[in-house]
């Protein structure tokens, strides 16, 4: 809904992540704030368009709304959503960020000049 140029920039800003089946949903999973995804076209995006790599309905780190509706009473209380998906959440970050900790810098410098800098 932008054209601003860096979405990072805009995850630092950002309290809930709303989207479809975007990619940023890996990135934004490192900020530990909670996702929705209005899937409103899912079986369509599934079954006809691209598909996904990995079960998307079992792992996503947040609730798949189909309603505008859904989405709005989500974001009324987005606290007990975010508990509800705790666990999912968890698991999506294990699975899909393992490396995303903050000390990928430290990793390179010890794997380029050894531990002993």
């Amino acid at each position: 809904m932008s054209l601003y140029p860096e979405i990072m920039e805009l995850f630092l800003i950002t309290d809930v992540l709303i989207t479809d089946y975007s990619s940023m949903m890996f990135d934004f999973a490192n900020t530990g704030r909670p996702m929705l995804f209005f899937t409103y076209d899912l079986e369509s995006y599934r079954d006809n368009l691209r598909g996904f790599y990995f079960d998307f309905e079992e792992t996503a780190p947040g609730p798949l709304l189909t309603r505008s509706d859904d989405v709005i009473e989500s974001l009324l209380d987005i606290d007990e959503v975010a508990g509800r998906s705790a666990a999912s959440y968890r698991s999506f970050v294990d699975q899909f960020c393992p490396l995303d900790d903050g000390n990928a810098s430290a990793r390179v410098v010890d794997r380029v000049f050894g531990k002993e800098r």
